[in-house]
């Protein structure tokens, strides 16, 4: 019995840590219509619906995040250089202070640079799926979701 139970329980914390949590909500996978967003900045507020006939790339960042920090950068110069592209890098820091002086250094457009304050992080989530774990929509022309988290590369290939 002991070695029952003994299995029982290594089953299920087995289960419990290899078991994925998606970041990505049921409503924003790919070949999906994207959920509206609005959200705004000190020099704008836009929705995501106003970008009709263009490419838009959502990423989330965080500044403790170099990964998503230094793909942020990137995905801010790709659209920089490509009128068919519009990015809109979405932070997630705790401080909106921090996210101004990282928007400084990394020489970010602010014009494509969103903070989400906390208030607004669970409706937020609700339609793109959780930000413990960034992702980065691809959204075509139409309203769809092409790819979730594509290799700056893969995005490249597609806007071209």
């Amino acid at each position: 019995m002991k070695k029952f139970v003994c299995l029982l329980i290594t089953l299920c914390v087995v289960l419990v840590f290899t078991s994925s949590r998606t970041t990505v909500s049921n409503d924003s996978r790919v070949g999906t219509r994207a959920a509206n967003l609005s959200i705004g900045n000190e020099t704008n507020v836009v929705e995501l619906s106003q970008f009709s006939g263009k490419y838009v790339v959502l990423n989330m960042w965080t500044s403790a995040d170099a990964i998503t920090r230094i793909e942020n950068i990137e995905l801010n110069k790709i659209a920089r250089n490509n009128d068919k592209v519009v990015h809109m890098g979405v932070n997630f820091d705790r401080s909106k202070a921090l996210f101004k002086e990282v928007m400084s250094l990394d020489s970010l457009e602010v014009s494509s640079q969103y903070f989400c304050e906390l208030q607004d992080r669970p409706e937020f989530e609700k339609k793109w799926g959780s930000i413990d774990k960034p992702c980065t929509f691809l959204i075509n022309g139409k309203g769809v979701i092409v790819a979730v988290n594509p290799t700056l590369n893969e995005i490249r290939a597609a806007i071209k």
